[in-house]
């Protein structure tokens, strides 16, 4: 008899509102709709993910294909790292490139590498990467291939899963030389990318 009677309870107990916290606990989550999960991600999560590129990004740069740039917003201001801290500035080192090439070098990888990290480890950061060349060349050439100068460390990084999001390119061409003379040793430091920081103005 007593086990009739707690057969027939039971049922009665959990629909009158059984306390249990399991039970309770189980049913919330089943009655959350799946966009209010989505609301429930950290907001840490959340910037993590909107920082980094999405798989099919990730794969349209190893492909070498285009990958649209955003226009730089007005209003926004870019500043040179030694400008903000050493740390950075160690971090965002300039990098070069070989005459009349684009192509990542092994000692610019190793630069990237390092940049790639941080900007990883920190997906609230955005960077302008600035392109530039020596003067050999007509100023429209040089203009085209700053541009291809930035866009490349711009691929490696997105590769590293970099969201393009975070990053703008801008081409000099020849018109900033860190170095103004006319010889060799100047123009392998003009044949660069450098990078700047987004801060607030």
């Amino acid at each position: 008899m007593r086990k009739f009677l707690l057969i027939f309870l039971i049922p009665i107990l959990i629909l009158s509102g059984c306390k249990c916290p399991v039970i309770k606990k189980k049913v919330e989550e089943e009655m959350i709709k799946p966009e209010e999960k989505k609301e429930l991600t950290k907001p840490e999560e959340k910037r993590e993910i909107e920082g980094k590129a999405t798989p099919e990004e990730i794969k349209k740069a190893i492909r070498g294909e285009e990958i649209p740039v955003a226009e730089i917003p007005k209003g926004k201001r870019f500043v040179k790292p030694e400008e903000i801290s050493l740390e950075l500035a160690k971090i965002f080192q300039n990098i070069y490139f070989d005459f009349d090439k684009y192509d990542i070098r092994p000692d610019a990888e190793e630069v990237l590498k390092k940049i790639g990290d941080y900007l990883l480890k920190n997906p609230d950061i955005k960077i302008l990467i600035e392109g530039h060349c020596d003067e050999r060349g007509t100023r429209e050439y040089n203009l085209v291939l700053g541009e291809q100068r930035a866009l490349s460390a711009r691929r490696y990084l997105i590769i590293m899963g970099v969201s393009p999001k975070r990053m703008y390119t801008l081409s000099y061409g020849e018109d900033m030389p860190a170095d103004p003379r006319s010889n060799e040793e100047a123009w392998a430091k003009n044949r660069r990318c450098e990078f700047k920081i987004e801060v607030e103005k």
